[in-house]
């Protein structure tokens, strides 16, 4: 295979890498880095290593059956499938919507660490700037912008996680072996959860469609990884600091203990983040739409990703934050990602749809079951914090979680044996 090849392929997977580092991802692992230091990087490498596999699945079922997301399930379940098809796209979609703002405000803080300027003046320039993009560029376009906007901040991140003075060998210890500091349950949940996303699920299978499976294992692997090394580096920078309530506060700590620099390299990464993110996430809403609810109507497609920017940019430029409807959409979101987890598990074993020689074996198998595991009790657990945050309630329920998990887990262990058995 030509290098070019695989160099283009690359570039048409980035999207995925440039859409889960955004600015959630950026105020997780820097916390995670203030409060623990480089203790977590295990569960980033976990969570690169799963993002791989599910978005490999995701990617081998579209090629092996020639066939979207959405027809796959209406091939698979029939009338059902339909059903099928809104209970797993309207929740990614709200979610889309929902988070849009702080992709938007999350570029607009980079830019703000850069240059002092009006806020709002900045919100409406990027918006407008992110809306050409997405009405201008067909897939190269926002795949070569999204290739740009990684490399701009893994260098800004690589620069301010080389002022820290960690060996090799204990950033190696860190990465391989799982360690819990007390408290650090819910952050390194968190770090899971930010890194596998559910549109990133929908956009790797759209863009997979006339790909071949190797092909498309290098360009995702290539692409995932860098997002996770982003990520490492990310925490690590995060150790420099102690805690912050702001990113104005995290500059200031930045130049205080590195100059000038540290505020800047922020910025820019900050700024890559946010901006990248609010193309992603409208261009993942129409790739939903017209793969999964399988909408032909280029202005139905479009419609929906100007409808999320529009969103976006109304609690953006407004500082109204919407957060009954940001809880709702968690909740929601919750059940979504170990849901299409279980369907992607199901399908891909499936010989009605994936010839057995694009099938996996065994070991593949179990792999994807703990994954299902993980989700789940990720899922789960953001449901839990949402209600208990949203009705304002003390009790923790992470016990419950534990065990639901493992009767679902169970269960789902079940269901794929009987494919596996009748064929």
């Amino acid at each position: 295979m030509k290098p070019s090849g695989n160099i283009s392929n690359v570039v048409l997977w980035s999207v995925i890498s440039a859409a889960f580092i955004g600015p959630g991802t950026i105020t997780t692992a820097i916390t995670a880095g203030s409060l623990f230091q480089i203790q977590l990087i295990w569960a980033v490498v976990f969570a690169t290593l799963a993002c791989i596999l599910l978005q490999e699945v995701s990617a081998r079922i579209t090629i092996a059956s020639g066939l979207t997301f959405g027809q796959v399930l209406a091939k698979r379940y029939g009338n059902a499938g339909a059903w099928i098809k809104w209970t797993v796209a309207l929740p990614v979609l709200l979610g889309c919507a929902a988070y849009e703002a702080g992709n938007i405000l999350g570029a607009v803080s980079g830019v703000s660490l850069l240059a002092e300027g009006d806020g709002q003046i900045y919100t409406v320039i990027i918006t407008v700037a992110v809306g050409l993009v997405l009405w201008r560029g067909g897939s190269r376009t926002i795949s070569l912008i999204m290739t740009a906007l990684v490399g701009i901040m893994g260098i800004a991140f690589l620069v301010l996680a080389f002022q820290t003075h960690f060996s090799f060998s204990e950033l190696f210890r860190a990465a391989v072996i799982p360690e819990l500091p007390q408290g650090s349950e819910w952050i390194a949940l968190a770090l899971l959860g930010t890194t596998i996303v559910p549109y990133n699920i929908f956009i790797g299978s759209a863009i997979s469609k006339g790909h071949t499976i190797p092909l498309m294992r290098v360009g995702l692997t290539i692409s995932v990884v860098i997002g996770g090394l982003i990520t490492c580096w990310i925490m690590i920078a995060g150790s420099l600091t102690t805690g912050f309530s702001t990113f104005a506060e995290l500059a200031t700590s930045l130049q205080d203990q590195l100059g000038v620099a540290g505020g800047w390299a922020l910025g820019i990464g900050l700024f890559a983040a946010g901006f990248s993110s609010s193309i992603t996430s409208p261009y993942a809403a129409s790739l939903i739409a017209s793969t999964v609810l399988e909408s032909k109507n280029i202005r139905v497609t479009r419609g929906v990703w100007m409808l999320v920017l529009l969103i976006g940019f109304i609690f953006g430029f407004s500082g109204v934050k919407p957060i009954p409807v940001i809880l709702t959409v968690q909740a929601l979101n919750g059940f979504v990602l170990p849901l299409l987890t279980y369907f992607l598990i199901l399908l891909v074993n499936d010989r009605k749809v994936i010839p057995t020689a694009n099938q996996h074996g065994l070991v593949y198998n179990l792999f994807l079951l703990s994954i299902f595991g993980i989700t789940l009790l990720i899922g789960l657990n953001n449901v839990d914090k949402a209600i208990t945050g949203g009705f304002q309630l003390s009790t923790d329920h992470f016990e419950v979680v534990l065990i639901v998990t493992g009767v679902t887990l169970a269960y789902m262990g079940l269901e794929l044996w009987k494919i596996k058995k009748t064929g």
